[in-house]
């Protein structure tokens, strides 16, 4: 079974079945062909064997945005990838079981240059320059999962296989975000980062952290498979002050290898990821990825696409943006392990946090 169904396995089964994420688009410089796109979208799916098999199933885009405010998703089908289209503008809409917003990239720039070769599969396939990586990284990593850190939890009333969400509209914009990291000499999602481990602090009992980020801004062009969580990068904290952060960030950056080949190489790492490991908290911030050659299409805010798919082992964290550049904080949690009082909580310590680095920057 290829990685990014395997892992949902385990991953999804605590959410609906229609639950849909990874959603991109595009403007493109003029209307394209159907059939030229039709055939393009075709090629995607032969190339990337997970997305299942084809054709794809191409609608006009002004449907999703009806179908994700009803909550009413494509029926199932072979293809786990749809293509939506009105005029220029394209979208697209990957099952959550293949795809995260990293691996949404990947279709859109195999959809755009028409690439027909083969996509490595990680499970059998590393690149040259992911094998000079490993003799150093897979040290690191087995440093950095040993006697992982679990977060507190206040045994919530739910079942283990449920969860909720919270959606709460924070004053923070984008332009605030920018201040604050060219204050830090960093970058905005360093430092909306740091808020949000600061926050995580009263959960940790002093000590360390493991969250995984989903930071798809990131470039790493051999890497050029999809599937889910391709993007994660694990980020190993013992303080969250903002220049611990941003040097843990980068660090884990430096020895970065395919989520895939990490938790099958790191036996603790997959046992602190996998069903039932410690309560871990993940981060994203959703964005939209600069592209001079394109112009990106804006996903209208509050329709229920994209985000993290689950929590792992715990919550999930992210940040999407609305109109006016302002965030509204989303928060899926475990219900048997947390309350709801104290994931209300949690958000209010992030903007609180958040609310000091940016009068600090001032």
């Amino acid at each position: 079974m290829p990685y990014g169904q395997r892992i949902l396995a385990w991953a999804g089964s605590g959410l609906p079945a229609e639950r849909f994420a990874a959603v991109g688009g595009v403007r493109l410089p003029e209307k394209p062909d159907l059939d030229w796109l039709q055939d393009r979208l075709d090629t995607v799916v032969s190339r990337h064997p997970v997305l299942g098999a084809g054709p794809v199933p191409l609608a006009d885009v002004g449907d999703v945005w009806a179908a994700a405010s009803a909550a009413s998703y494509p029926p199932e089908s072979p293809c786990l990838l749809w293509a939506y289209v009105d005029g220029c503008e394209l979208l697209l809409v990957a099952h959550h079981t293949v795809s995260d917003p990293w691996s949404i990239r990947v279709l859109i720039r195999d959809v755009l240059e028409g690439n027909e070769t083969p996509a490595p599969s990680y499970r059998h396939e590393v690149s040259v320059k992911q094998l000079r990586r490993m003799p150093r990284a897979v040290p690191f990593w087995e440093h950095a999962f040993a006697d992982v850190p679990t977060l507190t939890t206040d045994g919530g009333s739910g079942e283990p296989e449920t969860t909720r969400e919270l959606r709460i509209r924070t004053d923070i914009t984008v332009a605030q975000a920018d201040v604050v990291g060219r204050a830090a000499r960093s970058t905005a999602f360093v430092v909306l980062f740091a808020a949000f481990a600061e926050a995580l602090r009263p959960l940790s009992a002093d000590r360390d952290l493991i969250i995984p980020v989903l930071t798809y801004g990131r470039d790493r062009s051999e890497w050029d498979t999809v599937g889910l969580y391709m993007n994660v990068l694990p980020v190993r904290l013992t303080t969250t002050d903002l220049p611990a952060v941003q040097r843990a960030f980068i660090t884990a950056y430096a020895q970065e290898i395919p989520f895939p080949v990490l938790v099958e190489t790191v036996p603790a790492a997959g046992a602190a990821l996998a069903r039932g490991g410690p309560a871990l908290a993940q981060f994203e911030v959703i964005q939209v990825p600069a592209d001079d050659s394109i112009e990106p299409l804006t996903i209208p805010a509050g329709l229920g696409l994209g985000g993290p798919v689950l929590p792992v082992n715990g919550l999930a964290f992210w940040l999407e943006l609305g109109s006016g550049g302002v965030y509204t904080v989303c928060l899926r949690y475990r219900d048997d392990l947390y309350r709801e009082s104290g994931m209300r909580a949690l958000v209010q310590r992030f903007v609180d946090t958040w609310g000091d680095l940016y009068a600090a920057a001032n």
